[in-house]
């Protein structure tokens, strides 16, 4: 399936700077009709797609769907997901070929069928719920609007496509994209004999496993009188996943049970999601999240397809919900086990700026194969910071994911108190006082002289693993921040890449990082900071 390096430089020189829009019309018989170049009146859908990735480090995609058209909701959602999938086809394609090579080289034919029959069978067991309960439940009724926006996706996409980039199996593009974050664990439970044997693994490979598993960096500060509230993240993965897509969505979905029509968020292509994640949503909600890691390997027994995966109890989550505490609620529901992370609800409602925060201005929410747990921190919030940094908060959660056994013979810096991040958080955080110190700190890499990096280039805020003694591409790659203001508007502060911090050099794709693959990717990211907001 994979095209020659020759025809993804075509690609990806047609495809730069490319600015695209168009509308889609859903007919009474339930036709579908695209309308390239132009923003049709009564369309059930329309939107733009500006493909700056090379010029800024990110795309943008902005899509009204629902308010000029009397479509069902179903509709609705179907229409903007084939907006997008038409519009980013191309970019679609790129990064699976990339995500695959991150998940399944190397790995053998049967455990790929496993992965992708489980992904498979989960879809099976979603749509066929939905299509007994969403008549009368409203749960259900959100989840079929979320798989028919995953449905509209591939048709998109299929309407475009190469016909080499389809086939029988082409399904799985966006099934295996959507899931990425989802795969972390999911290889892992469907595949006992790939989980780490951390016992085997030498302290410096135990670190770059924990580095590299773990999955960003996150921030909420708030001023000492409560002037601002400052919300960022920092996500870490693989470089060669920086092919990168800021979303902005408007659904006038009609259902009441809808909390957040609109919702604007850091994302990939053929992602309904974010999965670093930086979610603001019109219900005057924050979503910020960091993964954290599993190391008692036995709990992913507890994975089963009959459940939702993560990415989409998150869509569900943040659709529905209008306070933390119902986030947690919804979210817990069918809790498939896989992408385990930290998730932080930050509620604006509940934050009265120069006066006081209320209670459930923080939720914190923490995810492992057959427990989730959550609770309100604004207690903690009110000190003056909430940081995350892959280490579990919730006791039960820390102990069930085997961090206590970790910490007796690997050392404290797997801890939640003494983690290098949490102590750089503690030390540092008093030194936010505006948009550009905040900036600073969640971009913050000094590992040459910060003793609590210890001379390593990951123990600190914002990763550089290309610059460890074993040097991989993977690391922190971007960083999203918004303050209050900026965040009711679903406004951000957003840059791509690799830090820079404290003279550091820009990322290139040189010879020495051939793997894995990274197709349709910048050559080199130094990028600046891009001010974002929704268009439409």
């Amino acid at each position: 399936m994979a095209l020659s390096k020759h025809q993804f430089h075509h690609h990806i020189t047609a495809v730069s700077g490319q600015y695209i829009q168009g509308s889609v019309s859903i007919s009474d018989s339930g036709k579908v009709v695209y309308h390239a170049d132009v923003f049709v009146p009564n369309a059930t859908a329309h939107g733009f797609f500006n493909e700056t990735l090379n010029q800024t480090g990110w795309g943008i995609l902005d899509i009204h769907a629902g308010y000029n058209a009397a479509a069902s909701d179903p509709q609705m959602t179907y229409a903007a997901g084939f907006l997008e999938g038409r519009f980013t086809a191309e970019q679609m394609w790129m990064n699976y070929m990339n995500m695959r090579s991150v998940f399944f080289e190397g790995k053998s034919e049967k455990v790929v069928k496993k992965v992708e029959d489980f992904l498979l069978n989960q879809e099976q067991w979603a749509k066929k719920n939905v299509k007994l309960y969403a008549s009368k439940d409203v749960y259900w009724r959100h989840v079929g609007l979320i798989l028919a926006q995953l449905d509209g996706l591939y048709d998109g996409y299929k309407s475009i496509a190469d016909p080499s980039w389809v086939s029988e199996q082409s399904r799985m593009i966006v099934l295996v994209l959507n899931a990425v974050g989802d795969l972390i664990d999911l290889v892992h439970a469907v595949d006992p004999e790939s989980r780490p044997k951390f016992s085997l693994m030498s302290h410096e490979e135990f670190e770059q496993f924990v580095h590299f598993s773990g999955h960003c960096s996150a921030l909420v500060k708030v001023l000492g009188a409560f002037e601002d509230i400052f919300m960022s993240h920092s996500s870490w993965f693989v470089y060669a996943a920086t092919n990168r897509i800021y979303k902005h969505y408007n659904f006038n979905v009609r259902d009441a049970a809808t909390a957040a029509k609109a919702l604007s968020f850091s994302s990939y292509p053929g992602f309904l999601e974010s999965l670093d994640d930086f979610y603001l949503l019109s219900s005057q909600m924050v979503m910020l999240q960091t993964t954290n890691n599993i190391f008692d390997t036995k709990i992913y027994n507890l994975v089963k397809p009959e459940s939702l995966l993560s990415w989409q109890r998150i869509r569900l989550a943040n659709m529905m919900a209008t306070s933390g505490e119902q986030w947690y609620k919804i979210m817990s529901q069918h809790n498939s086990g896989t992408y385990n992370n930290q998730y932080m609800m930050i509620d604006l409602k509940r934050v009265k700026l120069n006066q006081e925060l209320l209670d459930g201005a923080l939720w914190v929410v923490e995810q492992i194969p057959g427990l989730v747990k959550g609770d309100d921190q604004t207690d903690i919030l009110r000190t003056g910071y909430w940081p995350s940094y892959n280490v579990p908060f919730y006791e039960e959660i820390y102990n069930r994911s085997g961090y206590p056994d970790v910490v007796l013979s690997r050392g404290t810096d797997y801890s939640y108190q003494l983690a290098p991040r949490a102590k750089i958080f503690r030390r540092d955080q008093g030194n936010v006082k505006d948009m550009e110190s905040m900036k600073a700190i969640m971009r913050y890499n000094d590992y040459k002289n910060d003793p609590y990096s210890e001379g390593k280039s990951c123990n600190t805020i914002c990763c550089r693993g290309d610059l460890l003694s074993n040097p991989t591409a993977n690391g922190c790659y971007d960083t999203k921040v918004a303050d209050y203001s900026m965040a009711l508007k679903r406004n951000a502060h957003i840059i791509s890449g690799p830090t820079r911090s404290h003279g550091l050099p820009p990322f290139s794709w040189t010879p020495s990082f051939q793997s894995p693959q990274h197709v349709g990717l910048p050559p080199k990211y130094d990028f600046s900071w891009v001010d974002t907001k929704p268009s439409l």
